[in-house]
């Protein structure tokens, strides 16, 4: 009776777990592709302990009743990275910001260029280290160090290219500069944080270098010839570009004329530098004012202040007018979402569930399996199989120049769904004229699958089925000429 009592007790604690965590969907099947699947699981057996349906099966936690995506057993893991500063690290204030000098043309907000020029025309500073334009090699990071507002207004806008910044900034004391601003994305502002604060660091034997460190928010970096070609392969002349942006998955290219062309950022993985692949850091949480546009408005910057003296600076900049903050300030779901993707590397495994179509194709399975998985091989729309409530797709789009459908397969069945089997036709007539199966061993609850499928000549409708190993099934259609309306 009295364990009954204690139970109870702790029933209304997890109550109020979940009713904290409402809509976060950290289900149990994020818990097995970012923790248990990929090895770092404890086996301490905290998500066993709080969730009625986990039961410690063979090694691991194992579903053993419908999933509601709650998130307890997620947030309690000691490997799950849920608390803001495990996300974007030590901070006093966050804002949203801008520059008020209208001759600056800065990335985002032109925040960074604002300080800077605060700091020189004070007198606060001997010199800034930042990045300029190579003016023989057009794009190429050029480290620099600068003492004046001309030289400054020069090294607006972002560069996404490896810079090696620490060089000029040991330069500049070599030069007898003793209070410095340094300008870098965070592997450049880990290396200045280390060699100022480790015991054989040489910034920290060296008592009178004084640096500010300004990092910049960064989730890639590429390497100079490699994206050079990549844009010659793609027919852009890097001599006419004039600015280069990431922002919402896309990288896009602004020309002198005015003309934009954009890529998904994938697609530029084979000019990324390897060790973008190692860094878990988003925001350069080593610095003392971090800067990105990551939950600002377009022409605003999210402004991270993480110590004293970057505080003092920022609101002093903010106070004599050098920069404007906007009250309503950004929008951290979007910082600690693509903080979050970085920290535990969910690029590369959200990439093996993202399913982009180049070809038509049924690799992964046989003609046979194919029949007798989706006995109809002749389509009638009108008398489609019942759907399986346990498959929600999203809105489908036209991506790529309208060359591309995209949608997403979410499954809300509460339960691992096991050999499934997506399978995407166009129905011309009734008939199927092309078709792309693919197989997923292990769908968890409430994990999105990704689809990118190209689109046929005159083609009029596509069929998207969804089959697992208890052949229950999911059919929706799609009507390109409604997508095409939808886009107008």
């Amino acid at each position: 009776m009295v364990q009954s009592v204690h139970k109870e007790k702790i029933q209304k604690t997890f109550g109020i777990a979940r009713e904290r965590l409402e809509g976060t969907k950290d289900s149990y099947g994020k818990l097995m592709r970012e923790i248990v699947n990929t090895g770092v699981c404890t086996h301490c057996g905290a998500c066993v302990a709080t969730c009625d349906v986990l039961e410690w099966r063979d090694g691991k936690p194992t579903l053993v009743g419908k999933c509601t995506g709650c998130g307890v057993c997620y947030n309690q893991c000691p490997r799950t990275l849920t608390l803001k500063k495990d996300l974007i690290g030590d901070y006093i204030n966050i804002y949203t910001a801008k520059a008020t000098n209208p001759q600056i043309k800065g990335q985002d907000g032109g925040v960074v260029t604002a300080i800077i020029e605060f700091l020189l025309d004070k007198g606060l500073i001997d010199s800034a280290i930042v990045t300029l334009k190579d003016p023989n090699e057009p794009w190429k990071p050029l480290p620099s160090r600068i003492t004046t507002k001309d030289e400054l207004l020069k090294s607006s806008g972002s560069i996404y290219c490896h810079s090696q910044t620490l060089i000029a900034l040991i330069d500049a004391i070599e030069q007898g500069d003793n209070s410095i601003a340094f300008v870098g994305t965070p592997c450049n502002i880990d290396a200045v944080y280390k060699m100022k604060t480790s015991p054989t660091g040489v910034l920290n034997l060296f008592m009178r270098a004084n640096i500010l460190r300004i990092g910049l928010f960064c989730m890639d970096s590429f390497d100079y010839q490699s994206l050079k070609a990549f844009m010659a392969q793609k027919g852009i002349d890097i001599n006419n570009v004039e600015k280069m942006t990431i922002q919402k998955g896309k990288f896009t290219f602004i020309e002198k004329d005015g003309k934009i062309t954009q890529f998904p950022v994938h697609d530029l993985d084979i000019a990324k530098s390897s060790s973008c692949n190692y860094c878990i850091d988003l925001t350069s949480e080593k610095a003392d004012i971090s800067v990105g546009s990551v939950g600002s408005p377009d022409g605003w910057s999210t402004v991270i202040i993480r110590s004293g003296i970057g505080n003092e600076i920022f609101n002093e900049a903010v106070r004599t007018g050098y920069i404007e903050v906007n009250e309503s300030g950004p929008s951290m779901k979007a910082v600690l979402n693509l903080a979050k993707l970085k920290k535990v590397q969910l690029y590369t495994i959200k990439k093996r569930r993202t399913f982009v179509i180049r070809y038509i194709s049924t690799e992964g399975i046989t003609e046979q399996e194919l029949k007798e998985k989706l006995p109809q091989k002749e389509v009638v729309l009108e008398d489609t199989v019942a759907q399986l409530k346990a498959v929600k797709m999203d809105k489908p789009k036209l991506i790529d120049n309208n060359t591309k459908i995209q949608f997403t397969l979410t499954n809300v069945s509460g339960r691992s769904l096991e050999d499934v089997i997506v399978n995407i036709s166009h129905v011309s007539e009734f008939f199927e004229t092309a078709s792309y199966n693919d197989r997923i061993d292990v769908w968890y609850p409430f994990e999105q699958l990704e689809f990118q499928f190209p689109r046929v000549e005159n083609d009029q409708e596509y069929l998207v089925r969804v089959v697992d190993k208890e052949n229950r099934v999911m059919t929706k259609s799609i009507n390109i000429k409604k997508l095409l309306e939808n886009k107008k």
